[in-house]
């Protein structure tokens, strides 16, 4: 939440929090996903986006890409669209880099490491 409201500061846009299952305060949309350990659900506010508005979605990390792929989803569920889906680290060896450009969103990260460099 730190770096997602400090780069919604320089963008000068709102921040919308996707969040694990259960804890949002208000009405919320829900998306499954898989995780390595089996299904988790995020959330998101229902009211807190609009038809036709732009994200970019932003988490600290793409391993999988369930976590992004499921916040792109409810981002489309709400009416809006996904400018691109942005990391800190990306782990491209667990796919989900390569999985996000499969499902059409544009990615960026700072920084990707192998998980085999020694």
């Amino acid at each position: 939440f730190l770096i997602g409201s400090a780069v919604a500061y320089a963008l000068n846009k709102p921040l919308v929090l996707f969040r694990k299952q259960g804890k949002l305060p208000a009405d919320v949309l829900a998306e499954g996903y898989q995780t390595e350990y089996g299904e988790a659900f995020l959330e998101v506010h229902a009211d807190s986006l609009c038809e036709g508005d732009s994200v970019l979605i932003f988490d600290d990390l793409i391993a999988t890409g369930g976590t992004l792929l499921a916040a792109a989803s409810l981002v489309r569920r709400l009416g809006a669209r996904v400018f691109e889906a942005a990391a800190i680290i990306d782990l491209p060896e667990l796919g989900g880099s390569t999985r996000l450009q499969d499902a059409g969103i544009s990615t960026f990260s700072l920084t990707a490491f192998a998980l085999d460099e020694r």
